[in-house]
């Protein structure tokens, strides 16, 4: 056991276990009728600063820091050029979605996105297609967290691969359950902080070490020129980049548990300071951590399994002490993301499901108790699927993340900016692009048209939408107002612009 880098990562483990001790503590002091808001949302209350970090930690995933810098290292460097696209992800987030997201969510009391479609839409068929798309593509994205964390500890400490799992979800379950949103967002900033500084201090001291990027490249060249042109192992040709400019770029801002950090902030100052400051520390990580699987390249051309380059040369190349606390970036990474995906995932089956069709008089304070159970129940079930690791955990991710933004990108920011968008459209849209989605990645690559799947989905999802949407009643007048009237408007018609279950 390598406990000159265990001891600063169990530290940092203490340090989230007594966020969530705080963050239960102001649970428990919530008045009755506010405690379900309060751990989904945090009560609405979050400065520019825990905003901007709450959706970077939840964006940059195991992929940044794990599986990218696998890839650049099995593949080259067209992944980063792709990778690149994520950089404006919090700006998008916020300035295209989680502006109007927030000012309506406030007035309809939305907590998640899927209240938001409800209302928007008035459909269960739409509240339902789309609460299933988010457990199984949410559910499917939270393994690699989970494998990627343990790869990284499992490195780390030398320790066996399902002993590090278990202790790993054991501390996820523990400060998500306990502390729910508010732990989740106030750990992100430590979180946040963390990936931002072990991203320059990894970088400068591997740099430093191989004697700077040029003697890494002209090594690395000399045994592996496919690394460095396109397309590239990878098959990076301008139809496969423009198509994941859409899938890690544009696209990105809808995934769920982004967008319901996005309707958090607390007021106008704050968003606005989060879109500034946000795509520079999303620069610095990215760029920082991607190229270290390059330098991983330089100190170990033979490792098997891409997703160990990284932490095994941190391992091998700095000292103990500074490998243990630089593995704490990684590591945030993951947690930060996989607990947000808990949340929405519980958010999803008890509020969208369970209380809106199965138990609609549920009091608050027994929902937030469910709630915390099923949070538990899912870090179980993730922890059993993530036993049998794959070899790129990357893919995993992008996979995932394609399947939830070809169901929700075109029912959420057309029925923001549309008002003319009906359920028809939406069902159509969510059902045919999720279907499409599957049958191009697992059965027919052929009908990818030599793009990444996300391209070919979104046109079709696009094309039902618009179908749907001109074949279908239009929305009702009290719908409208809901989204585009005023607080004065929507009290004055009352019952009227309740959703319809």
């Amino acid at each position: 056991m390598r406990w000159g880098i265990l001891i600063p990562i169990l530290l940092y483990a203490a340090v989230l276990l007594v966020i969530a001790w705080w963050s239960f503590q102001r649970r428990r002091a919530v008045s009755e009728g506010h405690k379900t808001e309060h751990y989904y949302m945090g009560g609405r209350s979050l400065g520019w600063m825990l905003l901007m970090f709450t959706l970077l930690a939840s964006g940059a995933s195991a992929g940044t820091f794990i599986g990218g810098p696998g890839l650049v290292y099995g593949e080259g460097y067209g992944w980063i050029l792709v990778s690149i696209f994520q950089v404006p992800t919090a700006f998008i987030a916020l300035a295209v979605l989680g502006k109007k997201w927030a000012i309506v969510g406030r007035k309809l009391g939305a907590l998640s996105i899927v209240d938001m479609l409800r209302h928007r839409y008035e459909n269960p068929i739409v509240v339902v297609i789309s609460s299933l798309g988010i457990v199984v593509f949410l559910t499917a994205y939270m393994v690699p967290q989970f494998v990627g964390g343990t790869r990284l500890l499992e490195a780390a400490t030398g320790a066996d691969y399902r002993v590090v799992l278990i202790c790993l979800a054991v501390i996820v379950a523990i400060y998500t359950t306990f502390g729910g949103f508010l732990a989740d967002a106030t750990s992100d900033v430590l979180q946040g902080i963390i990936m931002l500084v072990g991203a320059v201090v990894v970088w400068v001291a591997l740099l430093s070490a191989a004697g700077g990027m040029g003697a890494v490249n002209e090594q690395v060249m000399s045994t592996a020129p496919e690394l460095f042109t396109l397309p590239g192992p990878a098959g990076f040709t301008p139809q496969m980049i423009a198509s994941y400019s859409l899938q890690l770029g544009l696209m990105f801002g809808v995934l769920p548990h982004l967008a319901v950090r996005a309707m958090s902030y607390r007021d106008s100052r704050s968003v606005h300071t989060a879109m500034k400051v946000g795509p520079l520390v999303m620069t610095i990580i990215t760029l920082g951590f991607l190229t270290m699987g390059m330098m991983a390249r330089y100190y170990r051309p033979d490792m098997e399994v891409g997703d160990l380059a990284l932490p095994t040369t941190i391992v091998e190349v700095l000292p103990a002490g500074v490998a243990g606390v630089l593995f704490a970036a990684p590591l945030a990474a993951v947690m930060s993301t996989v607990d947000a995906m808990i949340l929405v995932v519980a958010g999803t089956i008890i509020r969208d499901l369970y209380i809106a069709y199965v138990n609609p008089r549920i009091s608050d304070g027994r929902t937030s108790a469910i709630t915390s159970a099923t949070t538990l129940g899912l870090t179980a079930l993730v922890l059993v699927l993530a036993l049998n690791p794959p070899d790129y955990l990357e893919l995993l991710v992008i996979y995932a993340i394609g399947g939830l933004e070809t169901a929700f990108f075109f029912p959420l920011v057309l029925g923001l900016y549309w008002k003319r968008a009906n359920a028809l459209g939406a069902g159509l849209g969510m059902a045919g692009g999720m279907v499409w989605y599957t049958v191009v990645n697992n059965w027919a690559p052929e009908l990818a048209l030599g793009m990444f799947p996300i391209a070919t989905s979104s046109a079709v999802a696009l094309a039902l939408f618009l179908l749907g949407s001109y074949m279908g009643p239009p929305p009702r007048r009290e719908v409208l107002v809901k989204f585009w009237g005023t607080q004065a408007e929507i009290d004055k018609l009352g019952d009227a612009v309740r959703p319809v279950r």
